[in-house]
């Protein structure tokens, strides 16, 4: 929560319980936020996982070639997903 979303909750608090729904309506503009957050961490940490296997498997093959060349449907289905999903964002 930002700054002024705080200093915002304290004047809501300071002015009683007529104002729940709008202290409501911050937490849940801030779960929602959190929520965006946390799918692009996941994103992220997917892309991660896959650039990992990527590289540990040139490294033991001697080259990326190799790797590019195996087919989605030979991937484990975990990072067939991710592989698809980067390549349609490319």
């Amino acid at each position: 929560m930002q700054i002024k979303d705080i200093r915002k909750f304290i004047l809501l608090v300071i002015q009683g319980d007529k104002t729940i729904d709008a202290r409501l309506k911050l937490f849940q503009n801030q779960k929602n936020e959190v929520e965006k957050q946390i799918k692009q961490l996941e994103e992220a940490l997917d892309t991660i996982k896959f650039k990992c296997w990527y590289y540990e498997t040139a490294k033991s093959v001697g080259n990326t070639a190799f790797v590019d060349s195996i087919p989605d449907e030979e991937l484990p289905e975990d990072l067939r997903i991710i592989r698809q999903k980067m390549r349609s964002l490319e």
